[in-house]
Protein backbone atom coordinates (compact mmCIF):
# COMPACT_ATOMS: atom_id res chain seq x y z
CA UNK A 1 0.00 0.00 0.00
CA UNK A 2 2.90 2.35 0.71
CA UNK A 3 4.06 1.92 -2.88
CA UNK A 4 0.62 2.98 -4.18
CA UNK A 5 0.57 6.01 -1.87
CA UNK A 6 4.02 6.98 -3.13
CA UNK A 7 2.91 6.65 -6.77
CA UNK A 8 -0.11 8.89 -6.22
CA UNK A 9 1.97 11.52 -4.44
CA UNK A 10 4.72 11.43 -7.10
CA UNK A 11 2.07 12.19 -9.71
CA UNK A 12 0.55 14.96 -7.57
CA UNK A 13 -2.72 13.11 -6.97
CA UNK A 14 -4.44 13.46 -3.60
CA UNK A 15 -4.40 10.19 -1.69
CA UNK A 16 -7.88 8.88 -0.81
CA UNK A 17 -9.01 5.36 0.13
CA UNK A 18 -11.07 5.22 -3.08
CA UNK A 19 -8.13 6.17 -5.33
CA UNK A 20 -5.91 3.67 -3.56
CA UNK A 21 -8.53 0.97 -4.06
CA UNK A 22 -8.91 1.71 -7.80
CA UNK A 23 -5.14 1.75 -8.32
CA UNK A 24 -4.73 -1.48 -6.33
CA UNK A 25 -7.31 -3.24 -8.51
CA UNK A 26 -5.58 -2.11 -11.69
CA UNK A 27 -2.15 -3.16 -10.50
CA UNK A 28 -3.45 -6.60 -9.52
CA UNK A 29 -5.13 -7.39 -12.84
CA UNK A 30 -3.71 -8.22 -16.26
CA UNK A 31 -6.97 -8.53 -18.18
CA UNK A 32 -7.60 -4.88 -19.10
CA UNK A 33 -10.88 -4.40 -17.17
CA UNK A 34 -13.58 -1.87 -17.99
CA UNK A 35 -14.59 0.88 -15.57
CA UNK A 36 -17.65 -1.21 -14.67
CA UNK A 37 -15.52 -4.25 -13.81
CA UNK A 38 -13.20 -2.11 -11.68
CA UNK A 39 -16.21 -0.53 -9.98
CA UNK A 40 -17.65 -3.94 -9.10
CA UNK A 41 -14.35 -5.07 -7.59
CA UNK A 42 -13.74 -1.85 -5.63
CA UNK A 43 -17.31 -1.95 -4.28
CA UNK A 44 -16.48 -5.13 -2.37
CA UNK A 45 -14.18 -3.11 -0.10
CA UNK A 46 -15.95 0.24 -0.40
CA UNK A 47 -19.70 -0.46 -0.70
CA UNK A 48 -20.61 3.24 -0.69
CA UNK A 49 -18.37 4.17 -3.64
CA UNK A 50 -20.17 5.42 -6.74
CA UNK A 51 -19.47 4.46 -10.33
CA UNK A 52 -18.86 8.14 -11.05
CA UNK A 53 -16.06 8.25 -8.43
CA UNK A 54 -14.39 5.19 -9.99
CA UNK A 55 -14.72 6.65 -13.49
CA UNK A 56 -13.32 10.05 -12.47
CA UNK A 57 -10.47 8.34 -10.64
CA UNK A 58 -9.61 6.32 -13.75
CA UNK A 59 -9.58 9.48 -15.85
CA UNK A 60 -7.27 11.25 -13.37
CA UNK A 61 -4.95 8.23 -13.26
CA UNK A 62 -4.92 8.13 -17.06
CA UNK A 63 -4.26 11.85 -17.44
CA UNK A 64 -1.37 11.65 -14.97
CA UNK A 65 0.22 8.62 -16.62
CA UNK A 66 -0.51 5.94 -14.02
CA UNK A 67 -2.94 4.05 -16.24
CA UNK A 68 -3.17 3.30 -19.94
CA UNK A 69 -6.61 3.63 -21.54
CA UNK A 70 -7.20 1.13 -24.32
CA UNK A 71 -10.13 1.89 -26.61
CA UNK A 72 -11.20 -1.04 -28.74
CA UNK A 73 -13.48 -0.04 -31.60
CA UNK A 74 -17.18 -0.02 -30.71
CA UNK A 75 -16.38 -0.94 -27.10
CA UNK A 76 -16.13 0.75 -23.76
CA UNK A 77 -12.68 1.86 -22.69
CA UNK A 78 -10.53 -0.69 -20.94
CA UNK A 79 -7.74 0.11 -18.51
CA UNK A 80 -4.22 -1.20 -18.08
CA UNK A 81 -2.29 -0.60 -14.86
CA UNK A 82 0.94 -1.71 -16.50
CA UNK A 83 2.28 1.57 -17.90
CA UNK A 84 5.67 0.38 -19.12
CA UNK A 85 6.13 0.55 -22.90
CA UNK A 86 4.37 -2.38 -24.50
CA UNK A 87 1.93 -3.02 -27.31
CA UNK A 88 -1.63 -4.34 -27.25
CA UNK A 89 -3.15 -7.01 -29.45
CA UNK A 90 -6.95 -6.81 -29.72
CA UNK A 91 -9.02 -9.62 -31.15
CA UNK A 92 -11.56 -8.00 -33.46
CA UNK A 93 -14.05 -10.80 -32.77
CA UNK A 94 -14.07 -11.45 -29.00
CA UNK A 95 -12.39 -8.10 -28.08
CA UNK A 96 -9.89 -9.73 -25.74
CA UNK A 97 -6.79 -7.60 -25.22
CA UNK A 98 -3.34 -9.16 -24.98
CA UNK A 99 -0.14 -7.46 -23.88
CA UNK A 100 2.95 -7.78 -26.04
CA UNK A 101 5.87 -7.52 -23.66
CA UNK A 102 8.38 -6.17 -26.13
CA UNK A 103 9.79 -2.71 -26.60
CA UNK A 104 8.77 -1.22 -29.92
CA UNK A 105 10.77 1.46 -31.67
CA UNK A 106 9.70 5.06 -31.48
CA UNK A 107 7.96 6.39 -34.55
CA UNK A 108 10.50 8.24 -36.67
CA UNK A 109 8.98 11.66 -37.24
CA UNK A 110 10.45 14.43 -39.32
CA UNK A 111 10.10 18.06 -38.19
CA UNK A 112 7.38 18.76 -40.76
CA UNK A 113 5.28 15.70 -39.85
CA UNK A 114 3.54 17.40 -36.91
CA UNK A 115 1.54 20.61 -36.68
CA UNK A 116 3.69 23.58 -35.58
CA UNK A 117 4.25 23.58 -31.83
CA UNK A 118 2.77 20.11 -31.23
CA UNK A 119 4.66 18.11 -28.61
CA UNK A 120 4.26 14.31 -28.52
CA UNK A 121 4.02 13.07 -24.92
CA UNK A 122 3.43 9.38 -25.44
CA UNK A 123 2.69 6.80 -28.09
CA UNK A 124 0.91 3.47 -28.14
CA UNK A 125 0.90 0.54 -30.50
CA UNK A 126 -2.31 -1.43 -30.99
CA UNK A 127 -2.49 -4.40 -33.31
CA UNK A 128 -5.83 -5.85 -34.46
CA UNK A 129 -6.45 -9.41 -35.55
CA UNK A 130 -8.08 -12.68 -34.56
CA UNK A 131 -7.05 -14.76 -31.56
CA UNK A 132 -6.58 -18.51 -31.95
CA UNK A 133 -10.04 -19.36 -30.53
CA UNK A 134 -11.83 -16.94 -32.86
CA UNK A 135 -9.85 -18.22 -35.85
CA UNK A 136 -11.02 -21.75 -35.06
CA UNK A 137 -14.65 -20.55 -34.83
CA UNK A 138 -14.43 -18.85 -38.22
CA UNK A 139 -12.94 -21.87 -40.04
Amino acid sequence: MENLIKKLREHKISVTPQRLAVLAVLESRRDHPSAEQIYQEVRRQHPAISFNTVYKTLEILHQRGLVIKVNPLHEVARYDGQVHHHAHLICRSCRRIYDVEKEFPALALEPGDLPPGFRVESQTLTLWGLCRDCQKKSD
